[in-house]
């Protein structure tokens, strides 16, 4: 999702555009009791919440959706050294901001500036020695299309499959948005829940409804921050799966490389130990200012 904390556009437009995000922010009460009141409808299993999260050493307060490392986490150890890059900057990552999730349309691939980001991650990875013995890219963005996909292909072309594994996995794609995916931030309801995702950092709140393919007519529907943590666990054994079939070209530690998304990339970071702590607070931001910058290598293990 587009950052809530930055880019905001300039000039009249802007000043808008800015007093519409104000107007949503200052409706954070009534947003949350309109997530009170979805919580008491009983169309939310607010245990299974409770222990998904519990098996990934998280606490989570469904009260208000927030979740934080419990006293049970544990780092994994993968044998291995796991790198993550965000995608290059996209349309859908400019103002005016939008849900931009398990999308594939023309305004979610890489503007010029990210086609320029990818080219400068794939030098950075260069300059910081990562040679990777995995590349995973995920399904929604094979190499012929935008995406996170285009970012890897810099990388790629200069690292033929000859030297390192390339594979698309579906589990790996990013966070489902349901019917909020590629809709703008500004026009949603104002006291909708959908704004506690990025206000509150509430990690249950999701769309009931589903988002329709416009080439496809396919139907996702929506999950939530925890059921996308679960999933993305699912990902780091299968990295370790995955890295264990193969020989280490590089050195003693295989070495894996994801290419991704914001959401799915606080994910992993969240589960290798680096989540970020809200300034002032105990629990843990994953949207806005605490996600990855576009293009840019991090290290998680």
């Amino acid at each position: 999702m587009a950052s809530y904390y930055a880019n905001t556009a300039k000039g009249e437009a802007g000043a808008a555009l800015d007093a519409r995000y104000a107007e949503i922010k200052a409706a954070q009460a009534k947003q949350q009791a309109h997530y009170a009141n979805w919580l008491a409808s009983g169309t939310v299993n607010c245990g299974a919440l409770e222990e998904t999260a519990a098996s990934l050493g998280l606490s989570l307060d469904v009260a208000t959706g927030r979740i934080s490392y419990a006293p049970t986490f544990q780092k994994p150890d993968l044998g291995a050294e796991l790198w993550y890059c965000r995608h290059g900057k996209t349309g859908g990552n400019t103002e005016p901001r939008v849900y931009q999730g398990y999308v594939d349309e023309p305004h979610n691939a890489l503007n010029a500036i990210g086609k320029q980001q990818a080219e400068d991650a794939a030098d950075k990875l260069e300059t910081l020695g990562v040679k990777p013995d995995l590349v995973v890219l995920d399904v929604e963005s094979p190499l012929s299309c935008p995406g996170a996909a285009d970012t890897g292909k810099a990388f790629l072309r200069r690292n033929g499959s000859d030297r390192v594994a390339v594979e698309t996995w579906p589990s790996s794609a990013e966070m489902q948005f349901g019917d909020w995916d590629n809709m703008m931030v500004k026009d949603m309801p104002t006291e909708s829940i959908c704004h506690l995702f990025y206000l509150a950092q509430n990690a249950v709140v999701k769309s009931a409804g589903r988002y329709v393919d416009p080439a496809s007519g396919g139907a996702v529907p929506g999950e939530n921050f925890v059921e996308c943590l679960a999933r993305m666990a699912g990902v780091l054994k299968s990295v370790q799966g995955a890295l264990a079939a193969l020989p280490s070209k590089h050195g003693p530690r295989p070495v894996a490389l994801l290419y991704g998304h914001s959401m799915a990339g606080a994910a992993l970071s969240i589960l290798t130990g680096n989540g970020k702590t809200v300034d002032g607070e105990s629990f843990l931001g994953f949207d806005g200012k605490y996600i990855m910058p576009n293009a840019t290598p991090v290290q998680l293990l």
